[in-house]
């Protein structure tokens, strides 16, 4: 007879009916589900008492909120950029494919862990793959941190220097200079200084939990953003002054052959995957959630997702639909005091944009600082084998990673080619092929996995490996022909 147990490991990875997730389902089952959950922890953790292994205080919705504040970050500014490229529908439908592939490789992740017995990313890569796969993780991870901070530092530069030809930045506008080849209001100085007197002071801080104020408050700027774009958008409807937008791509957007319009989604693609990337802080997650089950916890990753999703959306159509042709692979630069006074006001587009761009500069900061304290940790770990170095060495390496960074972000002043490389590198390797490796890897071995499951885990492996390369060429090569 086959025991519970046994039909809790046979679960599927696909998304489970509505039905099957109801509320009053989950009540019913989670004494058992937690249980087994409680004696898979145990097993992997070689301990004897019960109580030691989970002890989850979050709640379901709180979980929910976690997870979503960790995938809406910076990648949000391109969105509205990459529906110009796609049309809303072609792009309402290419964020509908990175959810269903989200989905899944979160689902994955949680899985694996059950079936593995190991509950951290690292756990599961090292003990399928061994010193080199775990060490082709923290490479990605470092690429991956690398990178968002990398085009946090541009958009900083742009909301506070502005972009040619205006140069319509918080700085510039409050001197009135908008020559950049003045030194001191130049991006170089100003970001420079930006570094030296608000970054720098915030990658000094040993302890992670005083991040934590500001970490909250750039959550809630982070809404407020995408609030006002969404009323600013229903604003300009209400009065017709939409841009020229487009529901389906036209050859001047995706291209006039089949190959360019194919390369050119598939260049798309990684950055629209990078706003989904959140695989970092799943496990964490699940490690927090009350009465853990994959199926408590596949309802937090679903929920989370549709969330995004929702938000994503609205932002990129809203925003595209604002600026049409106009629309910048960063939307800040689109909300400029000008971009705005013909839809609300001169007033009112000064105020917005002044309080927009601020607030989420200042966002932007205090989420550098977090993605600073996981970078400089695996740095650490893998040029030092330890997690953090002491006195001295703590703060010359903090210091050397902030000026390399600063460094690329002046040479590279571009967030959609930032962003291009990432999504193609990291973004796809951790988000997709790793998941889906690791899926069939676990699938041959134990069994426990549907046909339709590897199929879906060969589809990631495959469109990620596929849309990686053609962005990185599209990028250092087919662009520039």
């Amino acid at each position: 007879m086959t025991s519970r147990a046994d039909m809790e490991a046979a679960e599927p990875l696909l998304p489970v009916d509505a039905a099957e997730e109801d509320e009053q389902t989950l009540r019913e089952e989670e004494a058992h589900e937690e249980e087994v959950a409680r004696r898979e922890d145990l097993a992997s953790a070689g301990s004897t008492d019960l109580a030691a292994v989970l002890r989850g205080e979050t709640r379901l919705t709180q979980a929910t909120a976690n997870l979503a504040t960790t995938i809406i970050g910076a990648g949000i500014m391109a969105l509205p950029k990459a529906f110009a490229t796609l049309g809303i529908l072609l792009g309402v439908l290419m964020l509908a494919v990175v959810f269903v592939l989200s989905l899944f490789s979160l689902n994955a992740l949680v899985r694996v862990s059950q079936l593995t017995h190991h509950w951290t990313y690292h756990d599961v890569v090292s003990a399928e793959y061994g010193p080199a796969g775990l060490l082709a993780l923290k490479v990605a991870i470092i690429i991956n941190n690398a990178g968002s901070m990398i085009v946090y530092l541009i958009i900083i530069g742009d909301v506070l220097v502005g972009v040619p030809p205006d140069f319509n930045g918080l700085v510039t506008n409050l001197l009135r200079i908008h020559d950049p080849s003045v030194w001191f209001v130049s991006r170089p100085f100003v970001l420079a200084v930006a570094c030296l007197l608000v970054l720098a002071p915030l990658l000094s801080l040993r302890d992670l939990g005083r991040l934590g104020p500001m970490s909250t408050a750039g959550v809630a700027i982070a809404g407020g953003f995408a609030t006002s774009v969404v009323a600013v958008t229903a604003v300009a409807i209400g009065k017709g002054e939409i841009g020229d937008f487009h529901w389906l791509p036209t050859p001047d957007m995706l291209g006039h052959s089949f190959q360019q319009q194919l390369v050119n989604l598939l260049a798309v693609l990684p950055v629209i995957s990078l706003s989904f990337i959140c695989h970092y802080n799943v496990h964490p997650i699940a490690h927090s959630l009350e009465r853990f089950s994959n199926r408590r916890m596949r309802l937090v990753i679903k929920r989370a997702l549709v969330v995004c999703t929702a938000v994503f959306t609205l932002v990129a159509a809203g925003g595209y639909c604002l600026f049409g042709s106009s629309t910048q692979a960063n939307i800040l630069n689109n909300l400029t005091p000008e971009g705005l006074a013909p839809i609300i006001g001169a007033p009112a587009g000064a105020a917005l944009s002044f309080a927009v761009r601020l607030g989420y500069c200042t966002c932007l900061m205090a989420t550098f600082a977090m993605l600073n304290w996981a970078l400089r940790e695996t740095v650490t770990k893998l040029l030092f084998d330890k997690p953090m170095l002491p006195g001295a060495g703590f703060y010359a390496l903090s210091y050397a990673l902030l000026a390399v960074l600063y460094l690329i972000a002046i040479l590279v002043p571009s967030v959609w080619t930032a962003m291009s490389v990432t999504g193609a590198t990291a973004a796809t390797f951790v988000a997709f092929i790793l998941p889906g490796l690791l899926i069939l890897s676990v699938a041959s071995r134990t069994h426990h996995v549907r046909p339709a499951s590897r199929a879906l885990a060969l589809v990631c492996v495959v469109l990620g490996a596929t849309m990686g390369v053609v962005a990185l060429l599209n990028t250092f090569w087919l662009s520039k022909r």
